[in-house]
């Protein structure tokens, strides 16, 4: 009988992975996937753009002193550099990996597994934007009314 490290790796279709193996005989998991491809682009997209909107928002409302000039110059550095990151390491994964990402039709209609249970395709985009979008809401409120009280 054949001990389990001895025999090769199965995809879930049945077919001999070429994944690598980690140190204990199992193949690597995500091995030959985009990071990131579980999503269409336009989801990562929107949370980029979200996240782009604050940026002048802020500035507009509370680059009022030199603090607080200062403060945004630092978040507006580490906020290029934080989404500089992945977005590198994406491109980088596309071109080594023959995989492509879902279409935003395909993702819309298809359901996404998470830890509670699934979503549909636009609940689960929902749910990653909500965050971004409340931000962007709260920094247009917040500094209307730092503008317009001052």
């Amino acid at each position: 009988m054949a001990n389990r490290q001895d025999e090769p790796a199965r995809t879930p279709e049945g077919s001999v992975s070429q994944a690598p193996r980690a140190i204990d005989g199992e193949p690597r998991s995500g091995y030959g996937e985009v990071p990131g491809g579980e999503f269409p682009s336009a989801v990562y997209r929107s949370v980029f753009l979200a996240f782009v909107a604050l940026l002048p928002i802020s500035w507009a409302a509370f680059a009022r002193d030199e603090d607080g000039v200062l403060s945004l110059g630092f978040a507006t550095v580490l906020t290029i550099v934080l989404f500089a990151l992945p977005v590198l390491v994406f491109w980088t994964a596309r071109r080594h990996c023959p995989g492509r990402p879902k279409g935003l039709d395909a993702f819309l209609t298809s359901r996404v597994e998470i830890a509670t249970g699934s979503l549909t395709g636009g609940e689960a985009w929902l749910q990653v934007l909500i965050i971004p979008l409340v931000l962007v809401i709260a920094a247009l409120l917040i500094g209307a009314v730092r503008v317009l009280g001052a």
